[in-house]
């Protein structure tokens, strides 16, 4: 991944004295402009991975759709069963990483 930054231009900044258009035959000839130059940044694959990464997780809503409707299912028919064991880690689970 690549990215040019382009040069920095200010609008019509007023006149310094010392800059002052030089006169030949009366006509003012305007300052030569610089030629422009352009910096390039390249990012490392650990940042461009970094980068997908995180552009997938904020355009991710969070819900696995799947598996709301799968648990919904067993919720309706009867079979959905958690055993006291998992409920037990779960909470603990969730404990801790509250008070992390």
């Amino acid at each position: 991944m690549s990215n040019t930054i382009r040069p920095l231009t200010q609008p019509n900044m007023p006149e310094t004295p010392g800059s002052q258009p030089s006169i030949a035959g009366g006509a003012a000839t305007p300052p030569q402009a610089a030629p422009a130059q352009t910096d390039s940044v390249t990012l490392s694959r650990a940042a461009q991975s970094g980068a997908a990464l995180l552009g997938s997780a904020q355009s991710a809503s969070g819900i696995d759709q799947n598996a709301v409707a799968a648990i919904r299912a067993q919720l309706a028919n009867g079979s959905y069963n958690v055993s006291p064991e998992n409920l037990a880690q779960a909470i603990a689970t969730v404990l801790k990483e509250t008070k992390s």
